[in-house]
Order: C-alpha cells, then sequence, then structure tokens
C-alpha cells in the first residue's frame, strides 16, 4: 500500500492522443458503432478508438471523431 502513495507526487507519463477516431454505421436509423475485434457493430461502450493507426475500411461507415460524438472536444 505505501507504494501507492509513493507514486501519487510522481506525476505521469500520459499524453493524450492527437485525435480518437470511431466509425460510425450511415446505413442505419440509429447510433451504430464498429468494433474491430468482433468484426460487427454495436454501441458506443463497443467501439474501437483509433488513436495511432488509420481505421479500418467499412462499408456503410463514416469516420467521426469521438470526442465529439461524447461531447469531449477541446
Amino acid at each position: 500500500m505505501s507504494e501507492l502513495f509513493s507514486e501519487i507526487g510522481t506525476g505521469s507519463n500520459y499524453v493524450r492522443p492527437e485525435q480518437m477516431l470511431i466509425i460510425k454505421a450511415t446505413n442505419r436509423n440509429y447510433p451504430s458503432y464498429w468494433n474491430e475485434e468482433k468484426q460487427k457493430w454495436g454501441g458506443l461502450l463497443e467501439a474501437t478508438v483509433y488513436t495511432d493507426k488509420e481505421p479500418a475500411k467499412v462499408d456503410g461507415g463514416e469516420i467521426v471523431d469521438y470526442r465529439v460524438i461524447t461531447g469531449l472536444s477541446k
């Protein structure tokens, strides 16, 4: 437990990604997002977030900014 307290003041190495992209379905009447691992559409929590690589090309999908969708944009 003492190790955790000693790390509190050391700061963080976290670097905010420049972009967070997801693929949103364009051919559905409800919001649906691409999950690359499962190779299917699902909810926002299941969406694959692309930060350091180019998003996959998926038929019926468009690339959108995750931060805009969630209201976290700068």
